[in-house]
């Protein structure tokens, strides 16, 4: 069975994204960071192993990586889901170390996983990694400036990365959701959250299955590499 490594999977878009894999006939391996009660629940729930690192940290991902291999003797799927967002507000009154964070988890952690995971990858010659962005990658958003920043970084770095390691039959894609119903979310009133579906032309809110869906598509469509899947409900358009 092929393993899967998700980072920041125990819960919201990532752990759906392992419960889908599993169903597609993936061992789905989970990476946390700050919440080991959570992680715990998933492995007592699920059965996943959890590994802890903080992405952006080179020598924690490093050994991390190092120790799935020892117990799955392999990595067949990397899914880059591990991120975190700013409180809205503008671009002035965001301090520098808001902003570092925000880099160094969103953009920083997927290209230091990312390249972990492809230096194996490349040794088996196969793999499949699955980025997640956002529509803001897309088209940006008012108050979520180095948010946008992140996840447009993101959307480069996977059209590079599908070039530079296709050689090797590794594919690279990403995902860009919208608004999709998750703690990250969950502040949002009902009103604000009525008043946003009215832009959509699909008029609900996305939710994380709708966004697993989309990876393991990515995951599956041999054909597919280099692609940016919005799943926002139509938002970009």
């Amino acid at each position: 069975m092929k393993t899967a490594l998700i980072t920041g999977g125990t819960k919201g878009i990532g752990l759906a994204v392992a419960l889908q894999l599993q169903k597609a006939g993936y061992t789905p391996v989970i990476n946390y960071f700050s919440d080991e009660e959570t992680a715990k629940t998933v492995e007592k729930k699920y059965g996943f192993k959890t590994y802890r690192a903080d992405v952006s940290d080179e020598e924690q991902v490093n050994l991390m990586i190092s120790k799935i291999i020892d117990d799955f003797g392999r990595i067949d799927v990397l899914v880059n889901s591990a991120g975190i967002a700013l409180q809205q507000k503008l671009l002035l009154d965001i301090g520098l170390d808001e902003m570092r964070r925000c880099i160094d988890v969103n953009l920083i952690g997927t290209i230091l996983v990312t390249k972990s995971v492809a230096d194996k990858m490349i040794e088996n010659r196969s793999g499949v990694i699955v980025n997640l962005s956002s529509v803001y990658g897309n088209v940006g958003g008012s108050c979520e400036a180095v948010y946008s920043a992140t996840k447009g970084g993101i959307n480069a770095f996977t059209k590079a990365m599908a070039k530079e390691l296709a050689s090797a039959n590794i594919r690279v894609n990403a995902v860009a959701p919208g608004f999709i119903d998750t703690g990250m979310n969950a502040h949002i009133s009902k009103e604000d959250r009525a008043d946003f579906c009215n832009g959509l032309l699909i008029n609900r809110i996305g939710t994380p299955d709708d966004v697993a869906a989309a990876v393991v598509y990515l995951v599956e469509n041999t054909y597919t590499t280099g692609t940016i899947l919005p799943v926002d409900g139509g938002m970009d358009l």
